[in-house]
């Protein structure tokens, strides 16, 4: 299955490469699929966003390929070839639940509000989208409001 990236973000740059790869949704350093990095160490760190078609089977195996470019301190240009493996979840959002690392989706929610400047907006319009499709609640009723173990912390953190 394809998909397509949305963008980046981090300490990067969109060079505006237009492609068949690049996805009408926009997420920080958008409509490319390639992107200049000032600097680049163990410590650094970007996230990268995905657009992905709903026609996809569960449980099919994706791969992403991403190609670095880089001077190395003796002046020699190099390439270096990273491949990842990925499977896609199932529409009922186990997977998901199971892997969901509350942490990182923190981090992320906080870079995609800053990126955008809405701040507090965003971040209570994702955990809105968050709750509604993990929580275990009764309408209008407070005291039923119940997250799993795997999604507990991460209204604490926003």
């Amino acid at each position: 299955p394809d998909f397509k990236c949305a963008g980046a973000l981090g300490g990067l740059s969109s060079t505006q490469k237009k492609g068949t790869f690049v996805s009408e949704v926009e997420v920080g350093e958008a409509g490319t699929s390639q992107w200049q990095v000032g600097a680049l160490d163990k410590n650094t760190t970007m996230a990268f966003y995905f657009d992905v078609p709903g026609n996809v089977a569960p449980n099919s195996q994706g791969y992403l390929q991403l190609q670095t470019y880089y001077s190395h301190p003796s002046g020699q240009k190099r390439l270096r070839v990273t491949t990842i493996s990925h499977r896609y979840a199932s529409p009922n959002m186990a997977n998901i639940a199971n892997g969901f690392d509350q942490e990182a989706a923190a981090v992320l929610t906080a870079r995609q509000a800053v990126y955008h400047g809405h701040g507090q907006e965003v971040i209570d319009r994702m955990l809105i989208k968050l709750v509604s499709k993990f929580a275990d609640y009764r309408k209008d009723r407070a005291d039923t409001f119940k997250l799993s173990e795997e999604f507990a912390a991460f209204p604490q953190f926003m």
